[in-house]
């Protein structure tokens, strides 16, 4: 494993790799950023097609992603959105030897793998990914860590298996269990969804088995979390745990980020805003604090008080 500062010092190296402008960029990969432009730009739209893709990350370990929507990692070593890099920082701040962490909608396990080198032999990731194409580039990168349990379940609140809308390439990251979720959204004119049945992990019995008194869950499952969260009712009030989970603004009458907030408002947690430094700021209304950010999606941390 990385020392610890080392690897906040390779964060930081990446963030500023992945902020720089194109000429950066160019100047310090003068072959391969041209080409991914070339692909992202002019292949891939013509015959929609990724390209699988073994990028190094700033962690040490590697990832096999998906290209167009792997560039930024394969280029920066990170993922690059802004709510993704401070999502970063906080683990890396918060997750230490011993820890447990449940990754929930892993999709290919950047933060699995991430979480896996923070925890190091002695914590746990339990990695937990829906979509059958995903989960297999989720396994391969899995495999060789000891400390990282895969699963291919959908998170929810029920016994059985559930339907997952799976889509193409860069769509892969709206793969949902909810049904007709895109369906006013152009691009999913000019994509075919596959469906896939899939047996539901109710998250409370992962925690009861495996004994789990304390963990960080990160929870990003395209409109899920509500369902995610009701598997998780004796959990969030018994064990001490810490809430990562997207959050969307409403969206056509669509509420559901909201409701899975009060789920976790109802059992005594707070909410909080991570800032550039991957430190915590309270928000006690987070629409509010997204519109003034000019943002319409951000992790938001959860925390029991």
């Amino acid at each position: 494993m990385k020392d610890r500062n080392q690897l906040w010092q390779d964060l930081l190296a990446a963030e500023n790799k992945s902020r720089s402008g194109k000429f950066k960029k160019l100047g310090r990969a003068p072959f391969l950023y041209p080409a991914l432009m070339l692909f992202n730009y002019a292949w891939y739209p013509f015959f929609k097609k990724g390209v699988y893709v073994k990028a190094n990350t700033f962690f040490g370990l590697p990832l096999r992603t998906l290209l167009p929507s792997g560039t930024d990692v394969l280029l920066n070593k990170i993922k690059s959105h802004d709510s993704e890099i401070r999502l970063s920082k906080y683990l890396t701040l918060v997750l230490q030897e011993g820890d447990v962490f449940i990754d929930v909608g892993a999709h290919y396990g950047y933060y699995s793998l991430l979480a896996s080198v923070l925890v190091g032999n002695s914590g746990k990731v339990y990695s937990i990914e829906a979509s059958a194409s995903s989960f297999s580039e989720l396994k391969e990168n899995v495999d060789p860590l000891k400390n990282i349990i895969p699963y291919h379940a959908a998170a929810g609140d029920s016994p059985g298996t559930i339907t997952f809308y799976e889509y193409p390439g860069p769509y892969a990251e709206y793969n949902t269990i909810i049904p007709g979720a895109y369906t006013n959204e152009k691009w999913f004119q000019t994509v075919k969804e596959k469906t896939n049945t899939v047996p539901m992990l109710i998250l409370d019995e992962l925690i009861r088995n495996e004994q789990i008194e304390k963990a960080v869950l990160k929870i990003d499952v395209e409109g899920g979390e509500s369902s995610v969260l009701r598997g998780l009712q004796s959990a969030l009030k018994e064990k001490k745990l810490i809430i990562a989970m997207e959050y969307l603004i409403p969206k056509e009458g669509k509420k559901l980020h909201q409701e899975s907030a009060e789920i976790l408002f109802k059992s005594n947690y707070k909410s909080y805003a991570i800032s550039s430094d991957g430190n915590l700021e309270y928000i006690d209304d987070i629409d509010l604090y997204l519109r003034h950010s000019g943002m319409d999606s951000d992790n938001i941390i959860f925390i029991n008080t």
